[in-house]
Order: C-alpha cells, then sequence, then structure tokens
C-alpha cells in the first residue's frame, strides 16, 4: 500500500510523522511537545494535499486512509500519548467527510465504508485511556461503541458497487475482527467490574474470552495476545473465591515530584520562596500560603558541626483535581512546593486513604505515572467537563505528572526572575522520576472482593497483612505501563524489586525503584507522621542527583568546546595566537576552579545525607540508612563520584596540558627571536665601532703622507662604507642565527 502511495506521489513519511510524538527533531534541553497546539489543523491540511494526489485513482482515497489507519495503529502500540492519535484520526476524517460530496460516487462509497474504521481505533484508544485511568466501565463503553463502527464499515463493504471487491473483502475481514476483538473486551470489563463491586463469578466471561481467542476472524497476533493477557488476570482473580481481601481503613498518599534547580544556591532559593513566592503565579495558580520553614518534628535538629541540616521553606497551593474526559472527579489531591535548604526540592501531591480496594489503591498509585490515561487536572475550582469532548486537549493539563513538571519549571522562572534573569536558572526534572509513599495506619481483610463485603476482621499483624489478597499492590513499583484489566492480581506477593528495610512487631516498611509502603498497626499517629517524613526525604534525593548530573553533563560539554578550541589552535602552533591560548587558558583554569567547588559541595551534601547527625534519632538514622541503600544511593554516589573524578582529570587535564606546551612553545620562540633581535643589535654595533676604529689608520695616513683634502675625504669614505657593511653583515648573521 505505502509503495502504491508513494508511486502517485503521496509523501508517505509526513503521513507517518503525523500520529508521532518524536516525528520533530529534538531540541536541546527542550522536552517534547507531545500534543503541541494546532495539530489537528495540521493534520487536516497535510491530508488535504496528500489527497489531492489520488482522488483521480480508484480506491485512491479509501487506500490513503487505510494507510493512515495503519501508521495510527503502529503509533498507538508504542506510545500512551493518545493525544497526537486522536488528533490524526479525527483530523483525517474530518478533512475526508468535507469532501465527500466533490468525489465520484463510488470513490465516495469506498471512502465513507472506511472511516467508521477510523472511528473504530478511535474508541480503542479511548478504552485503553480508561483502562490506564482506572475507568472498567469506561473502557467497556468505548468498545462497545468500536465494535458497533466496526459493524458500521461491515455493512458499507456489502454495498460497494463493481470494482471494488478486493476492497470489500478487505474491510468485511477488518470489521469482524475488530468486532470479536472489541465485544470481547467490554464483556473483560463489565464482569471485572462486576466482580469487584459485588463478588459476581468470572466464569461465564472466562469462557467468552477463551472462545474469542479461538475465533478464526481473530487471526490478528496481537489484539490475541491482549486478550490472553486478560484472561491471565481473570483467572488469578477467581484463583481463590474465599480468600480475604486487604482493605486500607486509614491511611495516607503522597506522591512527590523531586526536582533540583540549577543556576542557585538551595539556600538562597529558600530565601526566595521565604521573601517572595506569596506572589508567584505556579502553573497558573497564587499559593495560598508560603512558610519559612518546613513541617518537621525535633529528630531532624541533628548535630552537624557546621551547623547544617534539612529544613526549607514550604509553599501550599490549592487543592488539586483529577478529573476524567467526561468531567468527573476521580480524585482531590492536596499540593505544595517543598524548597530544601540541600537542594531535595520536590513537589507534593497528598490525600487521604479512607476504605480503599486493592483496585482503588491501584488506580491511586497509577494517578503519579505519566503513562496515566489523559483527563483535566485542574486547581480547585476548576471547569466541568473538558471542552470539546473526549480526547479534546481541554483545560489544565492532561496528568498529574504534567502539572508537577509545570510547577518545577515556573518555580526556576520565579527564582530566575527574582533575581533580574541574570542567572539562567532551570529546574532539572522529568515525568517519570516520581515516588509514591503509602502509609497505612488501619487495615482489614473481607472475605472475597467485593467492596461490601462483611464481616470484617481488623489486621493486626504483618503476617495477616502481607497475606491478604491485593497487598501485593503495595510491595511492587508503580507500573510504566498497564498490560491488561486488573493486572495486579498477578503481581508477586512480595515484589523482585521489593525490599524490607525495617520490621518490627506491627510495623513494617518495604522499598521499591518508585514506592515506599509504611505499615502501622497500632501505631499513634503522630509516630507514623515521623516515619513519612523520613520516607519522603529518602524519596526526594532523585532531583537532587538529576541536578548534580546536570550540572557535570554542562561541565562535559563546556570541555568539549575547550577541546575542540584547543585542538584548532593546536592544528597550527605557528599561526596560533598566543592572546587567545592565554584566554582560553584563563577560561579552562576558571571551569577548573567552578568543577572543584562543585565537587567540594556536592561530596560534602553526599556525606552529610549518609551521616548520622543529620538526624537526632539513632533509629530513625537507622532507617533512613536502610532506606536510602534501598534507593540505590551508595551506587548513585559511587556513579556520580566517578563522573567528577573522569570530567576534572580525563577531560580537563589532557587540555591543560596541552594549551601549556603550547603556551611554552610560543613564549620560547618569542625569547628567541628578542634575543636574536638583541644580540644582533649589539654585534652590528660592535662592528661598527671597529670599524670606525679604522679610522685612527686613516689619521696616520693623513698625517704622514699629507693627504690633502681630496684624499682625506676618499678616506673618510671608505671607512664609513666599510663600517655599514661590516655591521649589516654581522646584523644580518645575527638574525640568521649563524
Amino acid at each position: 500500500m505505502r509503495e502504491w502511495l508513494a508511486s502517485r506521489g503521496v509523501d508517505t513519511g509526513s503521513l507517518r510523522g503525523l500520529p508521532r510524538w518524536n516525528a520533530d527533531p529534538p531540541q536541546d534541553g527542550v522536552p517534547s511537545v507531545r500534543r503541541p497546539p494546532g495539530r489537528a489543523d495540521r493534520v487536516v491540511e497535510e491530508v488535504a494535499g496528500q489527497l489531492e494526489k489520488v482522488t483521480g485513482e480508484p480506491g485512491g482515497v479509501a487506500l490513503l486512509l487505510l494507510h493512515l489507519l495503519d501508521e495510527v495503529e503502529e503509533a498507538f502500540e508504542l506510545s500512551y500519548h493518545f493525544g497526537l492519535l486522536w488528533d490524526t484520526l479525527r483530523g483525517a476524517g474530518t478533512c475526508v467527510r468535507d469532501r465527500l460530496d466533490a468525489l465520484p460516487a463510488a470513490e465516495a462509497a469506498a471512502a465513507r465504508a472506511v472511516l467508521p474504521l477510523l472511528s473504530a481505533l478511535d474508541e480503542e484508544i479511548l478504552a485503553e485511556n480508561a483502562v490506564t485511568s482506572g475507568l472498567l466501565t469506561a473502557q467497556a463503553e468505548a468498545s462497545e461503541r468500536a465494535a458497533g463502527h466496526c459493524r458500521e464499515t461491515a455493512a458499507a463493504a456489502r454495498s460497494l458497487p463493481a470494482g471494488h471487491e478486493p476492497l470489500a473483502e478487505y474491510l468485511t475481514h477488518a470489521a469482524a475482527r475488530g468486532e470479536v476483538y472489541n465485544h470481547a473486551i467490554s464483556g473483560v470489563a463489565r464482569a471485572v467490574t462486576a466482580h469487584l463491586e459485588n463478588g459476581a463469578p468470572l466464569d461465564a466471561a472466562l469462557a467468552a474470552l477463551t472462545a474469542a481467542e479461538q475465533h478464526p476472524r481473530l487471526d490478528d497476533r496481537k489484539r490475541v495476545s491482549v486478550l490472553r493477557a486478560h484472561r491471565f488476570s481473570l483467572t488469578a482473580l477467581r484463583r481463590d473465591p474465599d480468600a480475604d481481601w486487604l482493605r486500607v481503613d486509614h491511611g495516607t498518599l503522597s506522591l512527590l515530584y523531586p526536582f533540583a534547580l540549577r543556576g542557585a544556591t538551595p539556600e538562597d532559593v529558600v530565601e526566595l520562596v521565604a521573601g517572595t513566592a506569596a506572589d508567584w503565579r505556579l502553573a497558573d495558580a497564587v499559593p495560598v500560603q508560603v512558610h519559612a520553614s518546613l513541617e518537621l518534628d525535633d529528630m531532624w535538629d541533628g548535630s552537624d558541626s557546621l551547623g547544617r541540616r534539612y529544613d526549607g521553606a514550604r509553599a501550599e497551593l490549592p487543592d488539586v483535581v483529577v478529573r476524567d474526559l467526561g468531567g468527573t472527579e476521580l480524585s482531590r489531591f492536596g499540593a505544595e512546593i517543598i524548597f530544601s535548604r540541600l537542594g531535595n526540592h520536590f513537589v507534593r501531591f497528598h490525600t487521604e486513604l479512607l476504605d480503599v480496594t486493592p483496585a482503588d489503591l491501584y488506580a491511586l498509585l497509577f494517578r503519579a505515572a505519566p503513562e496515566h490515561g489523559s483527563g483535566a487536572v485542574t486547581f480547585d475550582p476548576g471547569p466541568g467537563p473538558a471542552a470539546g469532548g473526549a480526547g479534546a486537549a481541554g483545560p489544565g493539563r492532561p496528568r498529574l505528572s504534567d502539572l508537577a513538571l509545570d510547577l518545577a519549571r515556573d518555580a526556576a522562572a520565579e527564582v530566575r526572575a527574582a533575581t533580574g534573569g541574570t542567572n539562567g536558572v532551570q529546574a532539572v526534572c522529568r515525568p517519570g522520576m516520581f515516588q509514591a509513599v503509602v502509609a497505612v495506619h488501619e487495615a482489614s481483610v473481607a472475605r472475597g472482593p467485593a467492596r461490601n463485603a462483611v464481616p470484617r476482621r481488623e489486621v493486626r499483624t504483618i503476617e495477616e497483612f502481607a497475606a491478604a489478597a491485593g497487598a501485593q499492590v503495595l510491595t511492587n513499583p508503580v507500573t510504566h505501563l498497564v498490560g491488561s484489566i486488573a493486572e495486579w492480581s498477578r503481581y508477586a506477593t512480595r515484589g523482585a524489586s521489593s525490599s524490607t528495610v525495617v520490621g518490627m512487631t506491627g510495623d513494617w516498611t518495604v522499598s521499591t525503584c518508585n514506592t515506599t509502603l509504611l505499615v502501622g498497626l497500632g501505631a499513634a499517629g503522630f509516630t507514623m507522621s515521623g516515619r513519612r517524613m523520613t520516607a519522603e526525604f529518602a524519596a526526594s534525593l532523585d532531583g537532587l542527583f538529576a541536578g548534580w548530573s546536570d550540572e557535570l553533563a554542562g561541565h562535559y560539554r563546556r570541555t568539549r568546546d575547550f577541546q575542540r578550541r584547543a585542538e584548532e589552535a593546536g592544528a597550527d602552533p605557528a599561526a596560533a595566537d598566543p592572546a587567545a591560548l592565554l584566554e582560553l587558558a584563563r577560561e579552562l583554569d576558571a571551569e577548573k576552579i567552578r568543577l572543584h567547588d562543585f565537587s567540594v559541595e556536592a561530596r560534602s551534601a553526599m556525606a552529610l545525607i549518609r551521616s548520622p547527625s543529620l538526624v537526632s534519632s539513632p533509629v530513625e538514622a537507622q532507617i533512613l540508612e536502610r532506606l536510602l541503600e534501598e534507593s540505590g544511593y551508595s551506587a548513585r554516589v559511587r556513579e556520580l563520584v566517578r563522573t567528577m573524578d573522569e570530567v576534572a582529570h580525563e577531560q580537563l587535564g589532557p587540555v591543560i596540558e596541552k594549551i601549556a606546551a603550547q603556551r611554552a612553545g610560543q613564549e620560547d620562540r618569542a625569547d628567541a627571536r628578542a634575543e636574536r633581535r638583541q644580540r644582533a643589535k649589539l654585534d652590528s654595533l660592535l662592528a661598527v665601532i671597529a670599524a670606525v676604529g679604522i679610522s685612527g689608520l686613516g689619521q696616520i695616513l693623513q698625517s704622514g703622507y699629507a693627504v690633502e683634502a681630496t684624499g682625506s675625504a676618499l678616506i673618510v669614505t671608505a671607512i664609513v662604507l666599510l663600517a655599514g657593511f661590516v655591521g649589516g653583515w654581522f646584523y644580518l648573521a645575527a638574525r640568521r642565527g649563524t
């Protein structure tokens, strides 16, 4: 199909780039814009231009749409940012529908038969967006609509005029395949919803799912693999219908997005926040209140000999509301930005957990991920339904991670503005750099998964907690994608990447790469608050390391530039400008001092973080030490120190030595030239003096032989000529070094 279109002049490369987030070349230091404004208009313009090239071809418009459909399906396999996919499908559909009346009847009929397949894929993407938002009912409804669009294509294909038999056959097969698949997905979503809400059995759903996998019309291995994944999850859910299922009766959830601010010291940032942040605009919001210190307990009053400690400033923001694409509220979080004197800044969204099921926990934890489904994330009070309907860009940000990044970048902009805009303050952050801290104060179990199952039994031991069905949601990392409905049911009871940090009677702390679980059954609330602060401190260090790594990357880039300039100067040492070499050497010396200062500051901070003197409690110091160890802190420190040493010695050292050698050579050559010139002048002077001394002989001749005026003149002329000749000969000989 691609070759046929290309032979008609269609730019298939441009069409391929429409649904792909990385079609445009990257810009240094600028994150990709996953859904640029006006992208749908660009799609209409691009598709309209390509349509003109195939409008006169039999089936040309239909083939162009099918090709674009294939491109979107391929992109759908790779990306969780669905905005570009929706823009491409909807823009292409709008473009063709607006031109149907101008097409020949047969071509218009072929195009009309293909258009429902675009709508079907649009609904499939909406269904995927729903499952990544924890909305199984919305997923079922979108899948049912997709199946309906497939039936529309099948009906239209049967009515195609003569001459379109191959296209009709292809569309009939594609429609049947899509209908079987989407009908199965809808059935699974509704069955799991009923199972988790009221304990409905899954036997019929499993049988239907198995039949769909084996359906002769479903010959797409990718779609069969999705149904198989759902079947495995359903099998895990019904494995033990009488098992004790976990409920978190009371707890807290904190979603942290660490970041660093380059170009300003942490102390200066904290002072600026305390003094000026009340008027800052942060992601279209103004802080509700700014505090000049953090909410810390006595444990953080450490005993560092230099008086350093963990503290900072805090900017409270309005509540954040997460809504689905239809405007229904899903979650509400308190919001604040923590600015630390150690440099481990972070955005914090927090909420209280009350009577939460494992499925609820899974959805809440996944809210932190950049792979979460698109919605509307706004500050309260926010607007209602997203403008433009399902999938539209709408107001606010599509995800919590997007809001967190905007907050960090806006904070950097405000610091930059507060310092006159001359220090180049930049935020170092990324969407996937998040941590979730879950604190469980009370928990219970009930027989079966039904939300309102009774009776409930209070969980009093860690063994009971860990053995309950659904506890694995809390002992595994937040995934970067959702592969099937209720896939958490297949998680290991203790994830391979999780580790128990400390365990005392009734207490349990489990750490993974992006989560920390704090279980304090029977613990007083204020004791859990201190434990949560420790966990959040450890979790916030990702941003600090990201800032240090970015700083080193800046040193490395500057060093490479120095190397390039040195190599250019060394290519022709004779023509090298001594002043330019001197300036380059000064720049290198300044860079070396800058790197040395950075290294000292970073090593000092890393040592303080690991030091028992950071906190006053030996118990909390041990817990922090183990949390740091489980987070890979030691390995990151070693890697950072190794990189600092490499940049300082292996990169900067040779460049300095090379330029020093060039400078020494330049100076030696200059000294040699100056010495030769001086010697030439001296030798010439001596030669002249010697030659002039011959004038004494002329006087003797003049006196002894009574030489007259004419002879005297000849003698004087001869002496002058001889002096000039001897002086010139000695001068030239000295200049040549002979």
